[in-house]
């Protein structure tokens, strides 16, 4: 990056991106009605939420308003299969429940689609222009979480296109 203004502006820019994925994800998860999507709505609005925080911290570093070294996290990948066990387990008794999908379900997995594809180029993005290594990393590991979000909504957006699928036909 050119400068550290430029960098600032990014972390910015980041900070509302996930802001705004938060309140998305967080509002959906109330209106969507396959208990499935609204489990992995509610998992992604926290994941929103661990992300304000890195890049807050991030933010504090780069401004002085934190002094210590910048530390850059593992990436915290989501897989649909591990969140679909336990809720097949957990809901053993009323199948009927994670086979339910509203009118609106697959829209509000679609407008997820796109954030998290948007979110993963912008973090792509940002980690290419990066000078500083733990900057580019930082970003990397973002850029990571947005493309396993990604692929978890599309696992989301299949399942609910046809739940029996995942139930009656090895899904594994």
């Amino acid at each position: 990056m050119d400068s550290q203004k430029e960098l600032i502006e990014i972390l910015q820019k980041s900070l509302r991106m996930e802001e705004e994925g938060h309140k998305f994800y967080s509002e959906n998860a109330k209106k969507i009605k396959n208990s499935l999507g609204k489990r992995m709505l509610e998992r992604l609005a926290e994941d929103e939420l661990t992300h304000i925080e890195r890049i807050k911290d991030i933010y504090n570093k780069v401004t002085g308003e934190s002094g210590m070294e910048i530390k850059v996290d593992e990436p915290h990948l989501m897989v649909f299969e591990k969140i679909f066990d336990r809720m097949k387990e957990q809901m053993k008794e009323s199948v009927e429940e994670l086979q339910e999908v509203g009118v609106d379900d697959r829209e509000i997995i679609d407008i997820a689609l796109q954030l998290e594809s948007h979110g993963r180029f912008f973090y792509e993005e940002a980690a290419k222009k990066s000078d500083d290594r733990k900057i580019k990393e930082f970003y990397e590991a973002l850029a990571e979480e947005e493309k396993s979000h990604y692929e978890v909504l599309q696992s989301t957006h299949k399942y609910l296109e046809n739940p029996a699928l995942f139930f009656g036909m090895g899904y594994h």
